[in-house]
């Protein structure tokens, strides 16, 4: 299903902070709640906002242009799931030179499973990875050729069935470039693993149903540079006022 009202806003901030270290929770305009539907008792996850391709933001299963709900049996610890998140560019990006993605996974019954438990001393602290090698992502264009390096820099339970993430990446001086404005690039892989899936050694939870949706996404440029050689960012904040499906 396509979504509505997801146009990039082309909003540029300036900041002189680097927002990835010790970011306060909910840095940017918030979204608003889309209720979660259950469907069958299985691991089952459905992207609960920002899932459209064509006007700002997605969220696929598998590919850049993939499904947007993914069910899993519970039946096995091996294997992964993957989750690629992609944008359409605004104008005005002459000199990307990182991403700063905010997601929020929600479940279906106001209580966190300790399946989802991903954080360090979690019943699953090595569930998740990031990627931001998208040389395999032939359906959109890929926008740091092998540059980007990143990872997940926050995935925090907030105590009332949810996990606030963070995830960024940079490239370096010598590989900014610039976004055609329009085209949709594929952004960042979340691989979601299967580990103590089924078994004597199973977390609780994996057949809960669970949503992710995107919080907020920033295209960062350098800014300005001050006399004593410090540069700021320029944010292009994609998804302030998602409207929601």
């Amino acid at each position: 299903m396509r979504g509505k009202g997801l146009r990039p806003s082309s909003r540029t901030v300036h900041n002189q902070d680097d927002p990835t270290r010790a970011a306060p929770r909910r840095t940017f305009e918030s979204v608003p709640e889309i209720p979660v539907k259950r469907f069958v008792p299985l691991f089952a996850l459905f992207l609960c906002a920002a899932t459209a391709h064509a006007e700002g933001v997605a969220l696929r299963w598998n590919s850049c242009e993939g499904s947007a709900n993914r069910n899993f049996a519970c039946d096995r610890s091996t294997g992964s799931e993957l989750l690629v998140g992609s944008v359409q560019a605004p104008g005005g990006v002459d000199q990307l030179s990182g991403i700063q993605v905010y997601l929020r996974i929600v479940s279906a019954n106001s209580t966190l499973p300790s399946w989802w438990m991903m954080s360090r001393g979690g019943c699953r602290s090595t569930g998740i990875a990031i990627s931001f090698d998208m040389s395999d992502q032939m359906e959109c264009a890929d926008p740091w050729e092998g540059q980007a390096m990143g990872g997940l820099a926050r995935y925090m339970p907030d105590g009332s069935g949810g996990v606030d993430v963070l995830l960024a990446a940079a490239v370096p001086q010598n590989a900014l470039r610039s976004l055609d404005p329009g085209r949709t690039y594929a952004a960042f892989k979340l691989l979601i693993n299967h580990q103590r899936s089924s078994g004597g050694s199973a977390c609780e939870g994996c057949s809960t149903p669970m949503c992710i949706r995107f919080e907020a996404i920033r295209l960062v440029e350098p800014g300005h540079l001050y006399p004593d050689g410090h540069r700021d960012e320029l944010y292009h904040e994609i998804t302030s006022g998602i409207a929601g499906l």
